[in-house]
């Protein structure tokens, strides 16, 4: 697969040329798709852990505001999880994943 481009475009013949959407901002995708389950699943290892490979991958894709958004989500579940989990091993691991996120 190959990087996401910002100044891509993809060329299309408008059917509606009087119809217009903003772009959506990656942050805002990642805060709509990543944040109410790290907050809800803070406290449940498999959901963050889970969590955490999603961030692996997505920051391993070689696209610059993609890694960003995939380290900060990485943090902020890491940071909730700090307070949810109890156990020092389940932390342990949690850390060990946020490590990895590029």
């Amino acid at each position: 697969m190959a990087p996401l481009d910002d100044d891509e475009k993809v060329a299309t013949e408008a059917k509606y040329d009087r119809v217009r959407v903003p772009a959506l901002a990656l942050r805002e995708m990642f805060d709509d798709a990543f944040t109410a389950i790290a907050r809800d699943g803070a406290g449940t290892l498999e959901v963050v852990i889970r969590l955490q490979k999603a961030f692996i991958s997505l920051s391993t894709i070689g696209h610059e505001e993609l890694n960003r958004a995939a380290r900060r989500h990485s943090r902020l579940s890491l940071a909730r999880a700090d307070l949810a989990l109890k156990l020092p091993y389940e932390l342990d691991r949690i850390r060990a994943l946020a490590s990895r996120v590029a």
